[in-house]
């Protein structure tokens, strides 16, 4: 079953996926470049340095016949062209939502929503 795992530049979707899959994910990082930086809101995540240009990905499996394979999607706006190709197939998502930047979530929670895929939100 196919999970993507969304949210806001700088939330932590990278992390997550790494935190909780049993394989080593596979993972899309570039360092943040000087070209980004009209364009890349750090408050709040100063001290990153990198981030997904692609997805990242991960698996849990839960029984023999059961395994969730999870989809981290990019944050940054410029990469949302790749959402529509993530969400395919997709039985749902996982929102992650930092306190500190709650409005960088909305964005997220909005796509699931026009699209009727379920979601929750993990804070």
């Amino acid at each position: 079953m196919k999970i993507l795992v969304a949210g806001g530049f700088g939330v932590g979707k990278t992390t997550a996926v790494g935190a909780v899959s049993e394989i080593r994910p596979l993972r899309t990082e570039e360092r943040l470049s000087e070209a980004g930086r009209p364009v890349d809101d750090l408050e709040g995540v100063e001290s990153k340095t990198t981030t997904t240009v692609a997805m990242d990905f991960g698996r849990i499996t839960l029984r023999e016949d059961l395994v969730l394979y999870l989809f981290g999607t990019p944050g940054q706006d410029r990469f949302w062209f790749l959402w529509d190709e993530l969400a395919q197939g997709a039985l749902g998502a996982v929102v992650l939502a930092d306190t500190r930047r709650l409005e960088d979530c909305f964005a997220a929670v909005d796509y699931f929503e026009r699209r009727r895929i379920p979601f929750t939100v993990a804070v």
